[in-house]
Protein backbone atom coordinates (compact mmCIF):
# COMPACT_ATOMS: atom_id res chain seq x y z
CA UNK A 1 0.00 0.00 0.00
CA UNK A 2 1.40 3.04 -1.16
CA UNK A 3 1.81 5.16 1.88
CA UNK A 4 0.32 9.03 2.17
CA UNK A 5 2.76 12.10 2.52
CA UNK A 6 0.47 14.07 4.54
CA UNK A 7 -2.96 14.04 6.42
CA UNK A 8 -4.69 17.17 6.70
CA UNK A 9 -1.34 19.64 7.97
CA UNK A 10 0.45 16.94 9.12
CA UNK A 11 3.55 14.94 7.58
CA UNK A 12 3.20 11.09 8.23
CA UNK A 13 6.43 8.59 7.76
CA UNK A 14 5.11 5.33 9.05
CA UNK A 15 1.90 3.65 9.69
CA UNK A 16 1.43 1.66 13.14
CA UNK A 17 -2.10 0.67 13.23
CA UNK A 18 -5.01 0.03 10.98
CA UNK A 19 -8.47 -1.70 11.83
CA UNK A 20 -11.53 -0.74 10.20
CA UNK A 21 -12.02 3.29 10.62
CA UNK A 22 -8.76 3.72 12.21
CA UNK A 23 -5.40 4.46 11.40
CA UNK A 24 -2.55 5.38 13.65
CA UNK A 25 0.80 7.17 12.26
CA UNK A 26 4.02 8.28 13.16
CA UNK A 27 3.65 11.79 12.17
CA UNK A 28 5.15 15.29 12.74
CA UNK A 29 2.57 18.72 13.33
CA UNK A 30 3.21 21.82 11.19
CA UNK A 31 5.73 23.26 14.31
CA UNK A 32 8.47 20.07 14.07
CA UNK A 33 6.45 18.14 17.63
CA UNK A 34 6.42 14.63 16.86
CA UNK A 35 3.76 12.10 18.01
CA UNK A 36 0.90 9.91 16.82
CA UNK A 37 -1.79 10.58 14.44
CA UNK A 38 -4.96 9.12 15.32
CA UNK A 39 -6.73 9.39 11.82
CA UNK A 40 -10.74 7.97 11.91
CA UNK A 41 -12.67 7.66 8.59
CA UNK A 42 -15.91 8.45 10.00
CA UNK A 43 -18.27 7.49 7.17
CA UNK A 44 -20.75 5.16 9.41
CA UNK A 45 -22.64 5.70 13.18
CA UNK A 46 -20.03 2.92 14.56
CA UNK A 47 -17.21 5.39 13.56
CA UNK A 48 -18.63 8.17 14.52
CA UNK A 49 -20.05 6.85 17.85
CA UNK A 50 -16.06 5.47 18.73
CA UNK A 51 -14.45 8.90 18.06
CA UNK A 52 -16.84 11.60 19.83
CA UNK A 53 -16.04 8.80 23.06
CA UNK A 54 -12.68 8.86 22.32
CA UNK A 55 -12.90 12.90 21.90
CA UNK A 56 -14.85 13.18 25.54
CA UNK A 57 -12.67 10.98 26.79
CA UNK A 58 -9.64 13.62 26.00
CA UNK A 59 -11.51 16.35 27.23
CA UNK A 60 -11.81 14.24 30.60
CA UNK A 61 -8.02 13.71 30.65
CA UNK A 62 -7.59 17.57 30.23
CA UNK A 63 -9.61 18.19 32.56
CA UNK A 64 -7.39 16.54 34.61
CA UNK A 65 -4.01 18.00 33.52
CA UNK A 66 -2.47 14.86 32.77
CA UNK A 67 -2.46 15.50 28.78
CA UNK A 68 0.45 16.26 26.81
CA UNK A 69 1.42 19.79 25.27
CA UNK A 70 0.31 20.39 21.83
CA UNK A 71 -2.24 17.75 21.50
CA UNK A 72 -5.09 18.48 18.85
CA UNK A 73 -8.70 17.28 17.90
CA UNK A 74 -10.26 18.07 14.43
CA UNK A 75 -13.90 17.18 14.03
CA UNK A 76 -14.04 18.65 10.52
CA UNK A 77 -16.09 17.42 7.86
CA UNK A 78 -13.57 14.80 6.34
CA UNK A 79 -10.90 15.51 8.73
CA UNK A 80 -11.88 13.14 12.40
CA UNK A 81 -8.02 13.06 14.05
CA UNK A 82 -5.91 13.24 17.04
CA UNK A 83 -2.89 14.52 17.23
CA UNK A 84 -0.67 12.77 20.54
CA UNK A 85 2.48 14.53 20.74
CA UNK A 86 5.26 12.11 21.81
CA UNK A 87 6.05 11.70 25.76
CA UNK A 88 9.38 10.08 26.38
CA UNK A 89 9.43 9.69 29.97
CA UNK A 90 9.43 6.59 31.67
CA UNK A 91 6.48 4.43 32.41
CA UNK A 92 4.50 5.07 35.54
CA UNK A 93 3.93 1.31 36.17
CA UNK A 94 4.49 -0.49 37.94
CA UNK A 95 3.80 2.57 40.53
CA UNK A 96 5.78 3.36 43.34
CA UNK A 97 4.54 5.30 46.03
CA UNK A 98 1.07 6.52 47.42
CA UNK A 99 1.10 9.37 45.54
CA UNK A 100 1.31 7.54 41.76
CA UNK A 101 -1.02 5.20 42.91
CA UNK A 102 -3.78 7.77 43.71
CA UNK A 103 -2.71 9.79 40.56
CA UNK A 104 -3.27 6.65 38.13
CA UNK A 105 -6.72 5.84 40.44
CA UNK A 106 -7.83 8.82 39.21
CA UNK A 107 -7.48 8.89 35.70
CA UNK A 108 -9.25 5.53 35.55
CA UNK A 109 -12.07 6.89 37.55
CA UNK A 110 -12.16 9.99 35.18
CA UNK A 111 -12.47 7.67 32.21
CA UNK A 112 -14.55 4.51 33.55
CA UNK A 113 -18.03 6.31 32.76
CA UNK A 114 -16.67 5.81 28.94
CA UNK A 115 -15.48 2.08 29.63
CA UNK A 116 -12.07 2.55 29.30
CA UNK A 117 -9.52 0.66 31.40
CA UNK A 118 -5.83 0.61 32.67
CA UNK A 119 -4.49 -1.60 30.01
CA UNK A 120 -6.13 1.08 27.01
CA UNK A 121 -3.49 3.28 28.72
CA UNK A 122 -0.29 3.94 28.39
CA UNK A 123 0.98 6.00 31.22
CA UNK A 124 4.03 8.15 31.96
CA UNK A 125 5.97 9.73 35.09
CA UNK A 126 7.83 12.65 34.53
CA UNK A 127 8.87 16.13 37.65
CA UNK A 128 5.56 16.85 36.98
CA UNK A 129 3.62 13.56 37.84
CA UNK A 130 1.75 10.71 35.81
CA UNK A 131 1.04 11.72 32.04
CA UNK A 132 -1.23 9.49 29.70
CA UNK A 133 1.41 9.48 26.75
CA UNK A 134 -1.40 7.00 24.74
CA UNK A 135 -5.35 6.13 24.96
CA UNK A 136 -6.17 3.62 22.82
CA UNK A 137 -9.51 4.88 21.23
CA UNK A 138 -10.82 1.03 20.47
CA UNK A 139 -10.79 0.29 24.17
CA UNK A 140 -14.07 -0.49 25.75
CA UNK A 141 -14.66 -2.82 28.69
CA UNK A 142 -17.71 -3.22 31.49
CA UNK A 143 -17.56 -2.10 35.01
CA UNK A 144 -16.58 -5.24 36.49
CA UNK A 145 -13.56 -5.57 34.13
CA UNK A 146 -12.75 -1.96 34.49
CA UNK A 147 -12.52 -2.77 38.64
CA UNK A 148 -10.70 -6.32 38.19
CA UNK A 149 -8.32 -4.20 36.15
CA UNK A 150 -7.79 -1.05 38.06
CA UNK A 151 -9.10 -2.22 41.22
CA UNK A 152 -5.74 -1.20 43.42
CA UNK A 153 -5.66 2.25 41.86
CA UNK A 154 -9.26 2.99 42.16
CA UNK A 155 -9.34 1.59 45.55
CA UNK A 156 -6.02 4.07 46.73
CA UNK A 157 -8.47 6.84 45.91
CA UNK A 158 -9.24 9.45 48.83
CA UNK A 159 -13.37 9.17 48.49
CA UNK A 160 -12.97 5.70 48.88
CA UNK A 161 -10.46 5.22 51.53
CA UNK A 162 -11.47 5.57 55.01
CA UNK A 163 -9.52 8.53 56.88
CA UNK A 164 -8.54 9.44 60.51
CA UNK A 165 -11.86 11.13 62.20
CA UNK A 166 -12.44 12.24 65.46
CA UNK A 167 -14.54 10.52 67.69
CA UNK A 168 -17.41 13.13 67.48
CA UNK A 169 -17.09 12.65 63.54
CA UNK A 170 -17.17 9.22 63.78
CA UNK A 171 -20.82 8.35 65.12
CA UNK A 172 -22.59 11.42 63.37
CA UNK A 173 -22.59 10.25 59.53
CA UNK A 174 -24.27 7.00 61.44
CA UNK A 175 -26.64 8.91 62.94
CA UNK A 176 -27.99 10.68 60.28
CA UNK A 177 -27.87 7.69 58.00
CA UNK A 178 -30.15 6.16 60.56
CA UNK A 179 -32.50 8.28 60.09
CA UNK A 180 -33.01 8.75 56.41
CA UNK A 181 -33.34 5.00 56.87
CA UNK A 182 -35.86 5.48 58.95
CA UNK A 183 -37.85 8.23 56.64
CA UNK A 184 -37.23 5.99 53.48
CA UNK A 185 -38.94 2.90 55.55
CA UNK A 186 -41.57 5.62 56.74
CA UNK A 187 -42.27 6.52 53.28
CA UNK A 188 -42.61 2.92 51.89
CA UNK A 189 -40.73 4.19 48.88
CA UNK A 190 -39.16 1.19 46.61
CA UNK A 191 -38.43 3.14 44.21
CA UNK A 192 -35.72 4.76 45.90
CA UNK A 193 -34.70 1.71 47.08
CA UNK A 194 -34.84 -0.46 44.12
CA UNK A 195 -34.83 2.40 41.13
CA UNK A 196 -36.15 0.58 38.39
CA UNK A 197 -34.09 0.17 34.57
CA UNK A 198 -34.85 1.81 31.33
CA UNK A 199 -33.28 1.04 28.06
CA UNK A 200 -32.44 3.60 26.15
CA UNK A 201 -33.85 4.44 22.84
CA UNK A 202 -32.47 5.12 19.66
CA UNK A 203 -32.31 8.84 19.32
CA UNK A 204 -29.74 9.00 16.49
CA UNK A 205 -31.87 11.52 13.31
CA UNK A 206 -34.15 12.95 15.67
CA UNK A 207 -34.01 16.76 16.92
CA UNK A 208 -33.90 17.45 20.25
CA UNK A 209 -37.13 18.38 21.18
CA UNK A 210 -38.08 14.47 20.12
CA UNK A 211 -35.27 13.46 22.04
CA UNK A 212 -35.83 15.46 25.47
CA UNK A 213 -39.77 13.62 25.26
CA UNK A 214 -39.03 10.41 24.48
CA UNK A 215 -36.50 10.10 28.06
CA UNK A 216 -38.23 12.81 30.26
CA UNK A 217 -39.45 10.04 32.39
CA UNK A 218 -36.04 7.77 33.04
CA UNK A 219 -34.38 11.20 35.61
CA UNK A 220 -31.47 11.09 32.93
CA UNK A 221 -28.94 13.61 32.50
CA UNK A 222 -29.20 14.70 29.40
CA UNK A 223 -25.99 17.20 27.86
CA UNK A 224 -25.48 17.65 24.53
CA UNK A 225 -22.05 17.75 22.73
CA UNK A 226 -22.15 19.88 19.58
CA UNK A 227 -20.30 18.13 15.88
CA UNK A 228 -20.05 19.72 12.21
CA UNK A 229 -21.23 17.66 9.78
CA UNK A 230 -22.44 20.02 6.77
CA UNK A 231 -24.10 17.49 4.14
CA UNK A 232 -26.65 16.90 7.33
CA UNK A 233 -29.64 18.52 8.59
CA UNK A 234 -28.91 21.46 11.19
CA UNK A 235 -30.07 20.14 14.53
CA UNK A 236 -30.23 16.58 13.87
CA UNK A 237 -28.96 14.10 16.62
CA UNK A 238 -25.48 12.37 15.29
CA UNK A 239 -24.63 10.10 18.38
CA UNK A 240 -25.11 9.29 21.22
CA UNK A 241 -23.45 7.67 24.20
CA UNK A 242 -24.81 5.24 25.52
CA UNK A 243 -25.80 3.71 22.67
CA UNK A 244 -29.11 2.36 21.75
CA UNK A 245 -30.43 -0.75 23.95
CA UNK A 246 -28.61 -0.03 26.76
CA UNK A 247 -29.97 -0.44 30.07
CA UNK A 248 -29.50 2.52 32.55
CA UNK A 249 -30.44 3.54 35.77
CA UNK A 250 -32.21 7.07 36.77
CA UNK A 251 -29.18 9.53 37.17
CA UNK A 252 -27.14 8.32 34.46
CA UNK A 253 -25.93 10.71 31.92
CA UNK A 254 -26.84 10.50 28.30
CA UNK A 255 -24.63 12.55 25.85
CA UNK A 256 -26.27 13.54 22.49
CA UNK A 257 -23.91 14.83 20.04
CA UNK A 258 -26.02 17.56 17.68
CA UNK A 259 -25.23 18.83 14.37
CA UNK A 260 -24.15 22.23 14.25
CA UNK A 261 -22.38 22.52 10.96
CA UNK A 262 -20.15 25.55 11.20
CA UNK A 263 -19.72 28.46 8.80
CA UNK A 264 -16.36 29.59 8.35
CA UNK A 265 -14.63 32.12 6.20
CA UNK A 266 -13.39 30.98 2.72
CA UNK A 267 -9.31 31.85 3.45
CA UNK A 268 -6.92 34.02 1.42
CA UNK A 269 -5.51 31.83 -1.25
CA UNK A 270 -4.42 34.40 -4.40
CA UNK A 271 -0.93 34.33 -4.97
CA UNK A 272 -0.34 30.75 -4.14
CA UNK A 273 0.80 27.61 -5.82
CA UNK A 274 -2.14 25.13 -6.57
CA UNK A 275 -1.23 22.26 -4.06
CA UNK A 276 -0.54 24.63 -1.57
CA UNK A 277 -3.78 26.74 -1.84
CA UNK A 278 -5.77 23.09 -2.35
CA UNK A 279 -4.22 21.83 0.79
CA UNK A 280 -5.33 25.26 2.73
CA UNK A 281 -8.83 24.99 1.88
CA UNK A 282 -8.83 21.31 3.33
CA UNK A 283 -7.08 22.31 6.30
CA UNK A 284 -9.75 25.07 6.42
CA UNK A 285 -12.53 22.53 6.04
CA UNK A 286 -13.68 23.08 2.76
CA UNK A 287 -13.70 20.84 -0.47
CA UNK A 288 -11.06 22.11 -3.47
CA UNK A 289 -13.17 21.97 -6.81
CA UNK A 290 -12.15 21.92 -9.89
CA UNK A 291 -9.28 24.40 -11.38
CA UNK A 292 -10.15 27.12 -14.60
CA UNK A 293 -6.57 28.54 -15.55
CA UNK A 294 -6.50 31.91 -17.60
CA UNK A 295 -4.01 34.03 -18.96
CA UNK A 296 -1.83 36.36 -16.63
CA UNK A 297 1.69 37.75 -15.88
CA UNK A 298 1.96 35.64 -12.59
CA UNK A 299 3.73 32.56 -12.97
CA UNK A 300 2.38 29.53 -14.34
CA UNK A 301 -0.15 27.60 -11.85
CA UNK A 302 -0.62 30.19 -9.18
CA UNK A 303 -3.92 30.72 -7.75
CA UNK A 304 -5.36 34.00 -8.98
CA UNK A 305 -9.12 33.94 -7.64
CA UNK A 306 -11.24 32.11 -5.77
CA UNK A 307 -14.99 31.56 -5.87
CA UNK A 308 -16.05 32.25 -3.69
CA UNK A 309 -13.77 35.04 -2.64
CA UNK A 310 -11.67 35.54 0.20
CA UNK A 311 -13.18 36.26 3.87
CA UNK A 312 -16.98 35.00 2.16
CA UNK A 313 -19.33 33.05 4.81
CA UNK A 314 -19.30 29.97 4.05
CA UNK A 315 -20.49 26.80 5.78
CA UNK A 316 -17.52 23.97 6.48
CA UNK A 317 -17.68 20.87 3.93
CA UNK A 318 -18.12 23.06 0.85
CA UNK A 319 -16.20 23.36 -2.65
CA UNK A 320 -14.48 26.12 -3.32
CA UNK A 321 -13.72 26.66 -6.75
CA UNK A 322 -9.90 27.98 -7.85
CA UNK A 323 -8.62 29.98 -11.27
CA UNK A 324 -5.02 29.50 -11.75
CA UNK A 325 -2.17 31.13 -14.23
CA UNK A 326 -1.29 29.96 -17.47
CA UNK A 327 1.26 32.28 -17.48
CA UNK A 328 1.32 35.56 -19.80
CA UNK A 329 -0.98 35.41 -22.97
CA UNK A 330 0.80 35.01 -26.47
CA UNK A 331 1.74 37.90 -28.59
CA UNK A 332 0.04 37.85 -31.96
CA UNK A 333 2.11 39.41 -34.90
CA UNK A 334 0.07 39.41 -38.92
CA UNK A 335 1.43 37.50 -41.60
CA UNK A 336 2.39 39.74 -44.24
CA UNK A 337 1.48 38.74 -48.16
CA UNK A 338 4.53 37.18 -49.66
CA UNK A 339 3.45 35.22 -53.19
CA UNK A 340 5.77 36.38 -55.63
CA UNK A 341 8.24 36.42 -53.40
CA UNK A 342 11.29 34.98 -53.48
CA UNK A 343 12.05 32.19 -50.96
CA UNK A 344 14.67 34.03 -49.61
CA UNK A 345 12.97 37.58 -49.15
CA UNK A 346 9.87 35.67 -47.75
CA UNK A 347 12.24 33.66 -44.94
CA UNK A 348 13.50 37.28 -44.08
CA UNK A 349 10.16 38.56 -43.77
CA UNK A 350 8.50 35.62 -41.64
CA UNK A 351 11.65 36.27 -39.28
CA UNK A 352 10.67 39.95 -38.94
CA UNK A 353 7.01 39.31 -38.43
CA UNK A 354 8.31 36.65 -35.20
CA UNK A 355 7.26 33.67 -36.99
CA UNK A 356 8.90 30.89 -38.13
CA UNK A 357 9.16 28.83 -41.67
CA UNK A 358 7.52 25.17 -41.54
CA UNK A 359 7.28 22.96 -44.56
CA UNK A 360 8.09 24.31 -47.64
CA UNK A 361 6.49 22.44 -50.77
CA UNK A 362 7.42 22.31 -54.33
CA UNK A 363 5.45 22.31 -57.19
CA UNK A 364 6.85 22.61 -61.10
CA UNK A 365 5.58 25.80 -62.70
CA UNK A 366 6.90 28.21 -65.39
CA UNK A 367 7.56 30.88 -62.82
CA UNK A 368 11.03 31.71 -62.00
CA UNK A 369 12.48 28.61 -59.12
CA UNK A 370 12.02 29.76 -55.64
CA UNK A 371 9.43 32.14 -56.17
CA UNK A 372 6.58 31.54 -54.02
CA UNK A 373 3.57 30.49 -55.28
CA UNK A 374 1.11 30.06 -52.14
CA UNK A 375 1.17 30.52 -48.27
CA UNK A 376 -0.75 29.10 -45.66
CA UNK A 377 -1.98 31.12 -43.80
CA UNK A 378 -2.98 33.85 -46.03
CA UNK A 379 -1.72 36.63 -45.24
CA UNK A 380 -3.54 39.47 -42.96
CA UNK A 381 -3.94 36.31 -40.66
CA UNK A 382 -3.33 37.36 -36.70
CA UNK A 383 -0.87 34.10 -35.50
CA UNK A 384 0.53 33.53 -32.13
CA UNK A 385 4.26 34.85 -32.06
CA UNK A 386 6.19 31.98 -33.15
CA UNK A 387 3.68 30.20 -34.94
CA UNK A 388 4.73 27.93 -38.32
CA UNK A 389 4.25 29.40 -42.06
CA UNK A 390 3.82 26.74 -44.61
CA UNK A 391 5.33 28.12 -48.68
CA UNK A 392 4.75 26.59 -51.84
CA UNK A 393 7.51 27.37 -54.30
CA UNK A 394 8.28 27.16 -57.91
CA UNK A 395 10.45 24.29 -59.19
CA UNK A 396 11.89 23.45 -61.57
CA UNK A 397 9.66 20.95 -63.99
CA UNK A 398 11.26 18.91 -67.14
CA UNK A 399 8.58 17.61 -70.04
CA UNK A 400 9.80 14.74 -72.51
CA UNK A 401 8.07 15.93 -75.72
CA UNK A 402 6.86 13.36 -78.92
CA UNK A 403 7.96 14.10 -81.81
CA UNK A 404 6.20 16.06 -84.11
CA UNK A 405 4.85 15.72 -87.35
CA UNK A 406 2.20 14.32 -89.75
CA UNK A 407 0.85 10.94 -88.42
CA UNK A 408 -0.97 9.77 -91.83
CA UNK A 409 -3.81 7.47 -91.88
CA UNK A 410 -2.61 3.29 -92.35
CA UNK A 411 -2.68 2.71 -96.59
CA UNK A 412 -5.44 0.08 -97.20
CA UNK A 413 -5.07 -3.26 -97.74
CA UNK A 414 -6.48 -5.93 -99.38
CA UNK A 415 -9.28 -7.78 -97.37
CA UNK A 416 -8.04 -11.45 -96.77
CA UNK A 417 -10.49 -13.91 -97.16
CA UNK A 418 -13.38 -13.90 -94.61
CA UNK A 419 -12.88 -17.03 -92.64
CA UNK A 420 -15.24 -17.82 -89.74
CA UNK A 421 -13.89 -16.32 -86.56
CA UNK A 422 -15.42 -15.95 -82.70
CA UNK A 423 -12.89 -13.08 -82.04
CA UNK A 424 -14.16 -9.29 -81.70
CA UNK A 425 -13.69 -7.49 -84.89
CA UNK A 426 -11.34 -4.86 -85.27
CA UNK A 427 -12.41 -1.46 -85.43
CA UNK A 428 -11.48 0.96 -88.33
CA UNK A 429 -9.40 3.75 -88.41
CA UNK A 430 -10.66 7.26 -87.69
CA UNK A 431 -11.52 9.40 -90.64
CA UNK A 432 -10.24 12.28 -90.59
CA UNK A 433 -11.40 15.47 -93.00
CA UNK A 434 -9.04 16.98 -95.23
CA UNK A 435 -5.97 18.56 -93.38
CA UNK A 436 -6.54 16.66 -90.10
CA UNK A 437 -4.09 15.18 -88.35
CA UNK A 438 -3.52 12.96 -85.27
CA UNK A 439 -0.62 14.54 -82.63
CA UNK A 440 0.27 11.60 -79.82
CA UNK A 441 0.47 13.10 -76.73
CA UNK A 442 3.20 11.52 -74.01
CA UNK A 443 4.10 14.19 -70.92
CA UNK A 444 5.76 12.20 -68.05
CA UNK A 445 4.11 14.22 -64.70
CA UNK A 446 6.65 15.24 -61.85
CA UNK A 447 6.23 14.59 -58.71
CA UNK A 448 4.49 16.77 -56.04
CA UNK A 449 6.14 15.16 -53.50
CA UNK A 450 2.47 14.46 -51.68
CA UNK A 451 0.16 11.71 -51.91
CA UNK A 452 -2.71 13.93 -53.05
CA UNK A 453 -3.81 14.15 -57.07
CA UNK A 454 -2.64 16.60 -59.73
CA UNK A 455 -4.97 18.64 -61.48
CA UNK A 456 -4.29 18.10 -65.35
CA UNK A 457 -5.72 20.02 -68.29
CA UNK A 458 -4.57 20.54 -71.48
CA UNK A 459 -5.64 23.28 -73.80
CA UNK A 460 -5.59 23.04 -77.68
CA UNK A 461 -5.69 26.13 -79.94
CA UNK A 462 -5.50 25.14 -84.05
CA UNK A 463 -7.88 26.24 -86.84
CA UNK A 464 -10.68 24.85 -85.11
CA UNK A 465 -10.51 26.93 -82.02
CA UNK A 466 -9.56 26.58 -78.53
CA UNK A 467 -10.40 23.43 -77.07
CA UNK A 468 -10.12 21.32 -73.91
CA UNK A 469 -9.41 17.63 -74.42
CA UNK A 470 -7.97 16.49 -71.59
CA UNK A 471 -9.29 17.65 -68.09
CA UNK A 472 -8.69 15.02 -65.15
CA UNK A 473 -6.83 14.27 -62.27
CA UNK A 474 -3.28 12.08 -62.07
CA UNK A 475 -1.07 10.97 -59.89
CA UNK A 476 2.09 12.79 -59.84
CA UNK A 477 5.36 11.14 -61.10
CA UNK A 478 3.07 9.20 -63.51
CA UNK A 479 2.90 9.81 -67.44
CA UNK A 480 -0.05 11.44 -69.05
CA UNK A 481 -0.44 9.24 -72.56
CA UNK A 482 -3.15 9.93 -75.33
CA UNK A 483 -3.72 11.55 -78.79
CA UNK A 484 -5.45 15.22 -80.04
CA UNK A 485 -6.85 15.32 -83.19
CA UNK A 486 -6.19 18.95 -84.65
CA UNK A 487 -6.38 20.93 -87.79
CA UNK A 488 -3.87 23.41 -89.41
CA UNK A 489 -0.97 24.21 -86.85
CA UNK A 490 -1.62 23.40 -83.12
CA UNK A 491 -0.45 24.77 -79.77
CA UNK A 492 -0.63 22.95 -76.80
CA UNK A 493 -0.46 24.25 -73.08
CA UNK A 494 -0.27 22.12 -70.09
CA UNK A 495 -1.90 23.10 -66.71
CA UNK A 496 -0.46 21.34 -63.76
CA UNK A 497 -3.13 22.54 -60.74
CA UNK A 498 -3.62 25.81 -62.23
CA UNK A 499 -0.43 26.65 -62.95
CA UNK A 500 0.79 26.54 -66.62
CA UNK A 501 3.58 24.22 -66.50
CA UNK A 502 4.67 23.85 -70.52
CA UNK A 503 3.51 25.08 -73.85
CA UNK A 504 4.10 23.40 -77.11
CA UNK A 505 3.57 23.99 -80.90
CA UNK A 506 2.72 21.38 -83.17
CA UNK A 507 3.05 22.75 -87.13
CA UNK A 508 1.48 21.09 -89.79
CA UNK A 509 3.39 19.56 -92.47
Amino acid sequence: MKMPDRLGPYETSQQERREDFLTVWRAQSPSGAAGRLYWFDVKGPEARAVFFRFRKALKALSALGVLPEGLEISAKPGQYYVFWPSCDAPSALPAKGRKVVREVGRILEALRPLGFALPDLDLRLNEDGVRVAALDPLGEHDEAEIDRLGGRFLRALPSARPGRRSHAASWVPGLLLAVLGLWLFAAGSARYLNPPEFTVPDLRGQDPRTALEAVKNMGLKVTFTMASEPDRPRDLILEQNPPPGTRVKPGRTLELVLNRPKDGRVPPLAGQPLSEAQRTLEEAGYLPGAAATGYSEEPEGTVLASAPPADAPLPQGATVRLLTSDGPAPRKTVLPELTGLTLEDARYLISVAELRLGEVRTLPSPQPEGTVLAQSPPAGVALDVGSPVVLTVAGRGEVLLPEQGFMAPPAPQKAPPETPTTGPETPPPPDLAPGERIVPIRVPLPASGTQAPVHVRLVVTDDNGERTPIDTFAQGGSTLEGSVRVMGDARFKLYLDGFLYQEWTSRAP
